[in-house]
């Protein structure tokens, strides 16, 4: 009897039996999708080999027959079945779930062809003859390329240095000796201008891959890429499972993007995705960033990954002067100092334009009974709500719980309630007074929540139909606007001190690559930093465009607290809606690592159980254990934890090498 073997995208390593349809051949079957019903549930599945079972010996079992095969051609390729395994052994998750990631399970088989809409603009896709940094890198990387060796990059290019033209040319030249190309964005639908450089330079050779296409063009995108109708693929971090044949080049843009991460199950890291398959494929791999990753940066040291410097802005530009002013000992009845005031109304007054970065959208993050002190909390998270305008009301950013402004107190009911903190809303209303007449447009998590929105921004800047763009860090790349000149930090100090171990790290990359949209033109560009932390070294180092200065002093703290990359870690999570039960269940779980830890000689180290940055959320209480080790030590660890008993209700997640720890 032959039946097929099937796998499912759920948390069980483990594989399932059916029936073939009645007169059909099974034969072709492997690697398809096909509908079941499994556990009173009708469930997408992969068909990963064909089963010759002795009837005699299976009598008593009454096998189901699937319901439906979805695919014409088979979608797994042996490439994706070894990817698929090395994810589900290095990320703690079940094969199902890991080949739910490389071939989506929703991809849906069109009616029709669907052909993509290409940019007009033309002007954006003009070549550019290349300067000595340039040339030598194109060089280099193209000469591994015509080698088909495995070769890893790291172009570490100051901003407008021309990393994107020399981008172009390799993939140019990956398609020239025939092969394939994948080139990923930290948020593609935040990134219309470059979208638009790739349409016009490879036309219907290109392929955009992201979150917010449909099924039906997923699953158009991905059989183009195997049979090599598009050659190269343009997308956010899923786009690195692009099913290329002959796959030649991988270009991870803005390297060290928190995004490239995934945070739910399979937390994939896209990075390390594109090392396995440019090592199983015999390609190359190009990193490239203004402020790479400590980790990727001392792979390039150690010679583990191949430096390219990029030390010159494109025609000899120089970089922005960034001045650092305090806000210690000022009496801030604006949320802009005079100072601040004045270089706005200057670069206005000359026609340029200026950029307003605050990373806190909103209006204000706090809002506060003055009589008795009480915060409003959003009542599912161990959060404070935070005031948005238009309408007025209450939004919690992490669950999405909504309600309506309080006109009195909870507690005492006082009337007197008011507002803290800043949001990108509240520097709007005080930009608008402070400068009526001023064109003024705010692209944010809010505003955003369409490509619409961010189109307008981007078209509007680029136009010059806009004098300021208030923003989060989704402004903070992707742009590149000659007459933006001056770009102003309401508040450095944001991200500097969150209790994570990435956050002075982060705090330096932001203020880097938003301090980089300025003086892109022929003028040079200001930027304004408003801190009360100026002599941290993230932001002196950040003022002196002086990654190597910052590299080493923060290197020289990971090392000296054994975190990434002197160490692997694993962030264990255990999550209940009682917050009894998961402090009890998180005890006794830390113990019993710490015994299995011991027992077989893991050398690992554990920190905790604490409770996360946000104790409570979504109405879930979560504890933290950390680990530390090395990393296959850790996924030894992880295959007792997945069978280790614990309450109804409690969850248990670890994920390896989480972007953060929070």
């Amino acid at each position: 009897m032959i039946v097929l073997e099937i796998v499912l995208p759920i948390p069980l390593n483990k594989t399932f039996y059916y029936l073939p349809l009645e007169n059909v051949d099974p034969q072709n079957f492997v690697g398809k999708r096909v509908k079941i019903s499994f556990a009173n549930r009708i469930l997408t599945g992969y068909i990963i080999a064909l089963k010759n079972i002795n009837s005699d010996n299976i009598s008593n079992i009454n096998f189901k027959t699937i319901i439906e095969v979805l695919d014409k051609e088979p979608l797994i390729t042996q490439e994706i079945y070894e990817l698929t395994n090395y994810i589900a052994n290095n990320y703690v998750c079940s094969f199902g779930e890991a080949l739910a990631a490389v071939v989506p399970i929703s991809m849906k088989v069109p009616k029709r062809e669907l052909k993509p809409k290409n940019s007009k603009d033309k002007n954006i896709c003009k070549e550019h003859s290349l300067n000595f940094w340039q040339s030598n890198a194109v060089s280099l990387i193209n000469s591994s390329l015509e080698k088909n060796v495995n070769s890893c990059f790291l172009i570490h290019g100051v901003t407008a240095s021309g990393k994107t033209e020399v981008y172009m040319k390799t993939i140019q030249k990956t398609l020239e000796i025939g092969k394939n190309a994948i080139m990923l964005i930290p948020e593609i639908s935040l990134t219309t201008q470059f979208v638009n450089v790739m349409a016009n330079r490879f036309g219907e050779s290109l392929g955009v891959w992201h979150s917010s296409i449909s099924d039906t063009v997923k699953y158009q995108l991905f059989l183009k890429a195997r049979s090599d109708k598009i050659k190269v693929m343009l997308g956010a971090r899923s786009a690195i499972f692009a099913p290329f044949k002959n796959l030649g080049l991988i270009i991870i843009d803005e390297e060290h993007e928190h995004t490239y991460k995934q945070e739910q199950k399979p937390s994939y890291d896209a990075r390390e995705i594109a090392k396995w398959r440019a090592k199983y494929n015999n390609s190359v791999v190009i990193f490239g960033s203004a402020t790479p990753s400590l980790e990727t940066y001392k792979g390039a040291l150690d010679n583990e990954i191949t430096l390219i410097e990029m030390k010159e802005r494109i025609g000899q530009k120089s970089l922005p002067e960034i001045k650092i002013i305090s806000l210690k000992d000022r009496f801030k009845s604006s949320l802009f100092i005079p100072e601040t005031v004045q270089a706005i109304s200057d670069t206005i007054a000359r026609k340029e334009q200026t950029i307003i970065f605050l990373n806190r959208r909103g209006y204000s993050p706090t809002i506060m009974c003055r009589k008795c002190g009480n915060v409003y909390q959003c009542p599912k998270c161990s959060i404070s709500m935070v005031f948005h305008r238009n309408p007025d009301n209450l939004k919690c950013h992490y669950c999405g719980t909504t309600k309506n402004l309080p006109i009195t107190c909870s507690i005492c009911n006082c009337r007197d309630i008011t507002v803290f903190g800043t949001g990108t809303q509240k520097v709007e209303d005080e930009l608008k007074k402070l400068f009526p007449n001023a064109r003024i447009f705010r692209l944010d998590g809010d505003t955003a929540t369409s490509k619409k929105n961010y189109d307008i921004a981007y078209n509007g800047i680029k136009n010059l139909e806009f004098d300021i763009l208030i923003g989060t860090q989704m402004i903070a790349k992707g742009f590149d606007f000659p007459k933006v000149n001056l770009v102003c930090v309401v508040d450095a100090d944001t991200s500097l001190y969150l209790p994570s171990f990435k956050s002075v790290e982060r705090t330096f990359q932001l203020i880097t690559q938003v301090s980089g949209r300025s003086g892109r033109g022929d003028s040079k560009g200001t930027v304004i930093v408003q801190t009360n932390h100026g002599s941290h070294y993230a932001i002196e180092c950040a003022k002196n465009h002086d990654f190597i200065s910052f590299y080493n002093m923060e290197i020289e703290q990971r090392r000296k607290l054994n975190y990434p990359p002197y160490c692997d870690i694993a962030r264990l999570s255990i999550k209940s809606k009682s917050e009894k039960i998961v402090e009890e269940d998180a005890q006794k779980l830390f113990y019993l690592i710490k015994n299995l830890n011991e027992s077989y000689k893991l050398e690992l180290s554990f920190l905790g159980p604490v409770s996360a940055y946000i104790a409570k959320l979504n109405n879930f209480f979560r504890k933290y254990i950390i680990i530390k080790g090395k990393r296959e030590n850790i996924l030894k660890l992880s295959k007792f934890i997945e069978n280790i008993k614990h309450s109804s209700g409690t969850f248990i997640v670890i994920e390896i090498m989480p972007s953060e720890l929070i």
